[in-house]
């Protein structure tokens, strides 16, 4: 345990170094136009959704809605770095069969920001699903989330499984599984620098807008990005670049997220089985996570598949909306 705490600073300050002084060369080349904020008008593509906000035991959440109040829940919680926006493909999909939610996370976009940085822990956001769920007037949901979302979802299934109908997580392991293979496998630890680069104060929310927010684009658009490139319009681009410079959104807040995911509150190496029906639906070119650790979930799956997306990337639902709506569709229909 001191050793690896020792590995997990080193790598902090490591990082830390390193990003601060592309910073500075990125200031030596531009100058002060690189940290400039652009003013930015609300996308055509946020335009005609049905936006609506919940006030929680805690914070308000905003959330967009598709199909009737009065359908069964189906509960969209998206990952980082996104905002509801990212399950637009689902919204449309299944609204003729529920009454489809998909929120923001405390901290993105239009939700509530509370500063504290423990604010953002994993019990936190658990809560925060809990309730939306009740707020709806709803007792349980089909919950569907992705990526950090994901992480959310399972810790939810584990604390109040009566609440989940059923359970589908895109590309995200539970977070046990993901423990294990962050400290057995180079490969999953490699691809994890993000999340020891977080750990710092102020350098990585000065990274993510520096360049009108370049790293932001990269993560879509780069080598790790999103596959099908009509699926990730120019519009698609501007909206994400809106929802976290306006409205007093900004990166501080998600990035919290990741100042808590290595404390004890975020889990241990032991994830305990789960009854609901669950489905693992899997990008195969993910660059971020090793599809071993969602394997390795399927363990403490009483009743859990997977279905993979070959070729896609780890912002499946984006990337292959039809795929995974499908897969969705059949799991739906058959448990």
């Amino acid at each position: 345990m001191v050793l690896q705490k020792l590995v997990f600073s080193l790598l902090k300050y490591y990082y830390c170094i390193k990003f601060t002084a592309l910073l500075f060369i990125g200031f030596l080349v531009k100058g002060r136009g690189l940290f400039e904020k652009k003013h930015r008008e609300k996308p055509s593509v946020l335009e005609g959704w049905n936006s609506r906000y919940i006030k929680l035991k805690k914070v308000r959440l905003h959330y967009v809605q598709t199909g009737s109040d009065d359908k069964p829940l189906m509960l969209f919680i998206h990952g980082y770095p996104e905002f509801w926006y990212s399950w637009r493909f689902q919204l449309k999909e299944f609204a003729d069969r529920y009454r489809c939610v998909a929120i923001d996370q405390r901290g993105y976009n239009l939700s509530d920001k509370p500063k504290p940085v423990e604010s953002y822990a994993a019990d936190e956001l658990v809560g925060d699903v809990r309730d939306v769920i009740e707020g709806l007037g709803y007792k349980k949901a089909v919950v569907v989330a992705h990526d950090w979302g994901g992480l959310v979802a399972w810790k939810f299934a584990e604390a109040y499984p009566e609440m989940v109908e059923k359970l589908i997580c895109c590309n995200i392991p539970r977070p046990g599984a993901f423990r294990r293979r962050l400290q057995s496998s180079w490969s999953q630890f490699r691809k994890s620098w993000y999340m020891f680069f977080f750990q710092n104060e102020r350098i990585p929310e000065l990274l993510s807008t520096a360049d009108d927010m370049k790293m932001l684009e990269g993560a879509f658009r780069g080598e790790m990005g999103i596959r099908n490139k009509k699926n990730f319009t120019d519009d698609d681009l501007e909206a994400w670049k809106y929802s976290f410079s306006s409205n007093g959104a900004s990166f501080k807040y998600p990035i919290n997220y990741y100042r808590n995911i290595f404390n004890n509150s975020s889990g241990s190496s032991k994830d305990s089985v789960l009854e609901m029906p669950t489905l693992i639906i899997w990008g195969t070119a993910d660059g971020a996570l090793d599809i071993e650790a969602a394997e390795d979930s399927l363990k403490t799956l009483r009743n859990g598949t997977m279905k993979k997306v070959l070729g896609a990337s780890h912002w499946v639902q984006q990337d292959e909306p039809e795929q995974v709506n499908q897969h969705i569709t059949e799991f739906l229909n058959k448990n």
